[in-house]
């Protein structure tokens, strides 16, 4: 990809000299960002609570397995543990499916505020350093270490609004 669009500008007359460019490591910032740390930890903690929730119906359901399953049981009591457990049963899918379509909910919002963040602040920084475009530093086969903006997107993106 790089290697066109370095190929077109090239076609169009364009010589390295007037076109610059800067890179940003996105492994760094999701390494390094405190907003992306934040953004995972809220993340964590409600895929916790969730786990905690599933793991509680869990044991309900195993301990009631082991009544039904008791020869000490009557008949009566029997089917009213079976009922129990498959409303519990049910409770525990639909409890799964909520935490899988909320957490998916999460993390793409979550997702979306980082790399809209990163965004703006790759644009403010292209434009005050004339930059005619950021992009990622993984596609460099070589790069001069002063075309790397990470550190000041991570600051930027990491400053309280």
């Amino acid at each position: 990809m790089v290697v066109v669009i370095l190929s077109l500008l090239l076609i169009f007359g364009f010589s390295a000299g007037e076109v610059k460019f800067a890179c940003v490591d996105t492994n760094r910032i999701l390494q390094e960002s405190k907003l992306v740390a934040s953004a995972q930890g809220e993340l964590r903690s409600k895929l916790a609570e969730y786990q905690g929730k599933l793991s509680e119906k869990e044991r309900k359901l195993a301990e009631l397995k082991k009544q039904i399953e008791s020869k000490a049981i009557s008949q009566q009591a029997r089917e009213k543990k079976i009922k129990e457990y498959q409303k519990i049963e049910a409770e525990w899918r639909e409890l799964q499916e909520k935490a899988q379509r909320e957490l998916t909910e999460m993390k793409e919002r979550l997702e979306n505020m980082v790399y809209n963040r990163v965004k703006e602040a790759a644009e403010k920084i292209a434009r005050e350093k004339g930059f005619a475009g950021i992009i990622d530093c993984s596609v460099f086969i070589y790069r001069d270490a002063s075309i790397d903006v990470t550190t000041e997107i991570i600051r930027m993106i990491d400053e309280p609004r």
